[in-house]
């Protein structure tokens, strides 16, 4: 038997007595008006957390959070621990993720693949195919969490380059999987459906303004921009990428699609439930939109997580000979991510307790950095907020970007005088801070690409950098005008 002794990496003990160290430092220095001692704390916490988690661990240190705000006098450990794990949007996230395994399981996704690739337009030419790879890339990561649509997409174009004939050397493989997981990406940063970055972003906005934001909101400005950077990628690959195509002389698509036969009544059933309750989540903003009627505002005041668990429900009672459309236990104890969850849940609650009146972050901001931003327009503020935010999560967390950036712009726009858009502004680094493209460190999406048999780093780097810098632009000049003409921001 080993024997056994304390020990530790010494680069992760550093880490952790750094990230000590710095919320120390600010436990214990006394603060600058109108900051004030809680507020110094809540900084402290807020900065040591965030680099907790990207440095040395995804969940415990969010555990610690809710211990230190209890202690620092901005809520109790009651208060963080229901503002946190006991959020609405946890709830929400752990719904769309068991909606999004049973559409999974009842093999609707891949009868989606197996009909869009068939479809005659995609076999018109080489291109045109490997544009099409991206635009399912798009639109399952719409519909679905950003990685499960990663792993199957990266399986799905593995089988193509085999029966093509194409080895990880060949150029081809690099284009196809950048549009692709690209592509995922940016169709994860369109909706809020099923994606739990959108949703932090969205639970932070309300958290600090105490106003709501409709996922219908969200979808009508992030759907058109997130198209216009998509078709922009295209431009991009396809203007600077040559590869050899000439293997697709002989390539027939059939063969690398699982051959189907009808829609069982479980699959069926499972998709009708899934995207019924979709359209559930984006009627509320479009009745609001047509009428104030009273039975409108009724209708609205379930809320989006009234659904969500109304289909999970309908799932787990309704059966198939004698079986539920999905065994709600098993996905819950064996196929959910907790981890995620709590990281999530304790993001959401560090952008609230940094809005707090008692600890004098926002009348900060409004003294000595909004007068910084009166010498320029608003919308360049916008557009380096957007810089920021899209660099900020291309080398770390989208978590900790998002969670940082939407609680700082928000800040800032809240104290400058109606000139920023706070829910616009909310929707600019919620955004950006899902478009990841560039290392493995910033997105479980990028680190598979990196780590894919048919990707060459390389191609990863240009194509990243240059979509770092095209969605800073069309996000922060585009997408956030947008967003302000639609919610009256």
């Amino acid at each position: 038997m080993e024997k056994q002794r304390f020990y530790m990496q010494p680069s992760v003990l550093i880490k952790i007595l750094v990230c000590a160290a710095v919320i120390a430092a600010f436990w214990f220095a006394p603060p600058v008006a109108p900051l004030t001692e809680i507020g110094m704390r809540v900084i402290g916490v807020f900065i040591g957390v965030i680099l907790l988690l990207s440095l040395v661990d995804t969940v415990w240190p969010a555990m610690l959070a809710v211990v230190l705000l209890g202690q620092s006098g901005v809520c109790t450990i009651n208060e963080a621990i229901s503002g946190s794990i006991g959020n609405w949007i946890i709830y929400f996230v752990l719904m769309s993720f068991i909606m999004t395994h049973a559409l999974n399981e009842s093999g609707f996704t891949d009868r989606l693949v197996a009909k869009f690739m068939s479809m005659k337009l995609v076999s018109k030419s080489p291109w045109i195919f490997t544009i099409s790879l991206g635009v399912l890339g798009m639109l399952l990561g719409c519909f679905m969490d950003q990685v499960p649509a990663t792993a199957f997409m990266l399986a799905f174009v593995s089988r193509t380059y085999k029966e093509l004939g194409y080895t990880g050397k060949d150029s081809y493989p690099h284009v196809a999987n950048i549009l692709t997981v690209f592509g995922v990406n940016v169709g994860g940063a369109m909706t809020p459906i099923s994606h739990s970055l959108a949703i932090l972003g969205i639970g932070i906005y309300e958290g600090a303004t105490g106003n709501t934001l409709s996922l219908f909101s969200y979808l009508a400005f992030g759907v058109p921009t997130g198209l216009i950077l998509f078709v922009l990628l295209c431009i991009v690959v396809r203007l600077l990428s040559h590869p050899d195509m000439s293997k697709f002389k002989d390539f027939k698509v059939e063969n690398v699609l699982k051959k189907q036969g009808p829609m069982s009544l479980q699959e069926g059933t499972t998709a009708v439930i899934f995207f019924v309750t979709v359209i559930m989540w984006i009627l509320p903003g479009i009745l609001t939109m047509i009428s104030d009627a009273a039975w409108i505002a009724t209708f609205n005041s379930l809320g989006i997580t009234f659904w969500a668990i109304l289909s999970v429900v309908v799932m787990a009672v309704v059966q198939i000979n004698g079986k539920p459309l999905l065994d709600v236990k098993t996905v819950v104890n064996q196929s959910i991510n907790w981890g995620i969850l709590l990281f999530i849940s304790i993001g959401v609650y560090l952008g609230s307790a940094m809005s707090a009146e008692s600890t004098g972050i926002v009348a900060a901001i409004q003294q000595n950095i909004t007068p910084l931003t009166q010498s320029v327009a608003p919308i360049v503020v916008v557009f380096l907020i957007a810089a920021v935010s899209i660099i900020m999560t291309n080398f770390a967390s989208n978590v900790s970007t998002i969670t940082v950036m939407t609680g700082v712009g928000v800040a800032l726009a809240m104290s400058s005088g109606g000139a920023i858009s706070p829910v616009g502004i909310a929707l600019v680094t919620t955004m950006c801070g899902s478009c990841a493209y560039l290392l493995p460190s910033s997105f479980a999406t990028i680190a598979m690409l990196h780590g894919h048999e048919y990707s060459s780093r390389n191609k990863i780097y240009l194509f990243g950098i240059l979509m770092i810098v095209i969605t800073s632009i069309v996000i922060g000049f585009i997408g956030y005008p947008i967003g302000c003409a639609l919610t009256g921001g």
